[in-house]
């Protein structure tokens, strides 16, 4: 890593021996100032580090400091001070100064020290900042794919969205991403540097609810053995997503309606208010008007949640937003299992992926996606390997045969042992008219484990030659090298 040091110091000679020092490692980068005016001119080339004589004509180091504080607060600058102004140095570091050396008492080591202390403070600047950058970018982009009507409603609806703090509401059908949305709406807001946390209302049980909520005090019941801190307090400046909000039981309604009105809280057993300042944005795929009508939710708190409402649309009315992101899901699976690199969708397949209703939305395409590169036994997946069934499905596959006759592989249902015959010349019998004997009569094993003993049966029968042993096994060419590949049959 290379790092960009301005030495700034009206003393030439000194300037230049603190340039020959440094230069001696080679990842500074360093360029030598005698005034402080000359210095300024240059701060849009963002130095890491500036070391700043105190005393200079002109504009001397306080002020020069004062400008790069403000301008460039990652810089780390080490003040350069005379024996008889290190009070200056001193109130210089109170001002922002990384440190501070002397001329004339310090020697040379305690520079490299200094200096070499700041780059590593630079580097930990450079490391947090790609990691909130890698982070953001991340919660702008998953998931959040497609060019449709709806979609681009959407993507209106959050732009408008992360202005102010008002309350968020996401409503949408069951894997549609409401959690996408939430985090591209924290990620995209002043708050992004503050917590997101994600609260799964129908996974908690009710009566650990109002803790898991709202924290609780030592001894406040039993079982609570130390002091909690509850996710509205750990959301403090951030954002706290609350999935699945009809979930809620109505006496925590009331509570939670409290905390969003005064904007503080008491934890379980407490008697401290505790101020916080967390924007909500909460989701359901439930009906939220029929619950109030059903005296299951508030209705104050509906309007209370309610103030921005952000719904989503199914995947079967997202035209050709479909396609797209099964290309995406698609793509994003080989390049974390390159063994499956040969694989394509067919454009069977395309097509029963446009034509089909996705009840489980984005989830379930993702999910069909993944399941058919695993179990196609050719370098095409069809339509048959995505498990889909009949249109508008409770459960799409239920009616699908597990294995299609016409596709099955012909992959010996015992241990395979080259017999003797198996041993003759790539000419002989093929695969098919071979004796396998079970070497272990009523050994059971898994079906991976007989396709594993079945290509390295047949890769040996044929004597290394993929294409004789992919055809007589029933399987694509890609197929068979993806298997050998995966078995470590071959480089």
């Amino acid at each position: 890593m290379k790092y960009r040091i301005f030495v700034v110091d009206d003393d030439k000679q000194y300037a230049r021996m603190l340039s020959y020092r440094l230069s001696k490692n080679t990842n500074y980068d360093v360029t030598v100032f005698n005034r402080g005016e000359s210095v300024l001119e240059r701060l849009s080339e963002k130095p890491d580090v500036i070391l700043l004589d105190i005393m200079m004509p002109g504009i001397d180091g306080i002020e020069v400091l004062q400008r790069v504080v403000k301008e460039l607060p990652n810089t780390s600058v080490i003040m350069v001070s005379a024996q008889g102004v290190i009070d200056t140095a001193v109130e210089a570091m109170k001002i922002g100064a990384h440190d501070y050396i002397t001329k004339g008492q310090d020697d040379l080591s305690k520079l490299d020290t200094v200096v070499r202390n700041a780059t590593e403070k630079v580097s930990m600047i450079r490391e947090i900042e790609s990691l909130r950058n890698e982070v953001s970018s991340q919660c702008k982009l998953q998931g959040m794919i497609g060019d449709s009507g709806p979609m681009n409603e959407v993507y209106r609806l959050i732009k408008k969205a992360v202005r102010g703090d008002l309350t968020i509401a996401i409503q949408g059908e069951s894997g549609t991403g409401k959690e996408l949305v939430a985090r591209a709406i924290h990620y995209n807001s002043n708050r992004r540097r503050k917590p997101f946390v994600v609260v799964n209302c129908a996974a908690i049980p009710r009566e650990l609810m109002e803790s898991e909520f709202f924290g609780h005090e030592k001894g406040s019941f039993t079982g609570a053995h130390v002091r909690k801190i509850g996710k509205f307090e750990a959301a403090d400046e951030g954002t706290i997503f609350l999935d699945e909000i009809g979930e809620l039981d109505l006496d925590l309604q009331a509570k939670l309606l409290r905390t969003l009105q005064e904007g503080e809280l008491t934890r379980v057993g407490g008697n401290q208010i505790i101020k916080i300042d967390a924007r909500v944005i909460s989701a359901t795929n439930a009906d939220v008007i029929q619950l109030i009508r059903n005296g299951r939710f508030r209705e104050d708190l509906y309007y209370r949640l309610y103030q921005f409402p952000i719904p989503l649309p199914p995947l079967r009315d997202r035209g050709s937003d479909i396609l797209v992101l099964s290309r995406y899901f698609f793509r994003e699976y080989l390049n974390a299992h390159p063994e499956f690199k040969e694989t394509q969708i067919s454009i069977e397949a395309q097509q029963a992926i446009k034509n089909y209703s996705w009840p489980g939305n984005v989830r379930e395409l993702k999910s069909a996606i993944e399941r058919a590169i695993l179990v196609t036994d050719d370098e095409q997946i069809g339509p048959d390997d995505l498990m889909l069934g009949n249109a508008n499905p409770v459960t799409p596959w239920i009616d699908r045969p597990s294995v299609q006759p016409a596709r099955e592989p012909r992959i010996p249902m015992a241990q395979p042992t080259v017999s003797e015959a198996s041993t003759q010349p790539r000419g002989g019998a093929p695969f098919s008219d071979h004796s396998f004997q079970d070497s272990d009569a009523g050994e059971i094993v898994s079906l991976e484990e007989l396709k594993h003993r079945a290509v390295r049966q047949a890769y040996q029968l044929f004597e290394g030659n993929v294409d004789r042993a992919a055809v007589e096994l029933g399987i694509g060419r890609a197929t068979m090298y993806r298997l050998l590949r995966k078995y470590n049959m071959m480089s």
